[in-house]
């Protein structure tokens, strides 16, 4: 990719990229971890610095190096029937399977469970 990108793909691809690293979880769990982790706040700060900020910076990293076009091409070279497969499960996950429910169930445990 030799173009240079607009004003308004920037912006979307930086709200993306925020939201990807700074969700609700990343806003409300290292609270309530600090919390629990007592005396063990170093290694539970470095763990969730792994989880919640290292692997999503590997899957950036990963397919900014892959050139792939989208997901699909990306998975393409294991085999057709698993890229679709890898697809639709991947975007049902981010959707209606994980993110629709955390984010239900988060809201109703700050808002209106205490």
């Amino acid at each position: 990719m030799k173009e240079r990108l607009g004003l308004k793909s920037n912006i979307l691809i930086g709200s993306l990229l925020f939201g990807l690293f700074f969700g609700a979880g990343n806003l409300i769990f290292p609270v309530y971890m600090g919390q629990l982790a007592g005396q063990k706040t170093l290694e539970a700060t470095v763990g969730f610095l792994i989880t919640g900020v290292g692997l999503p910076l590997l899957g950036v990293i990963a397919s900014a190096l892959s050139k792939s076009d989208s997901l699909f091409d990306m998975a393409k070279p294991v085999s057709k029937a698993y890229s679709v497969f890898f697809t639709c499960m991947l975007y049902l996950t981010i959707g209606p399977l994980f993110a629709i429910p955390r984010t239900a169930s988060v809201a109703f445990e700050v808002g209106l469970n205490p």
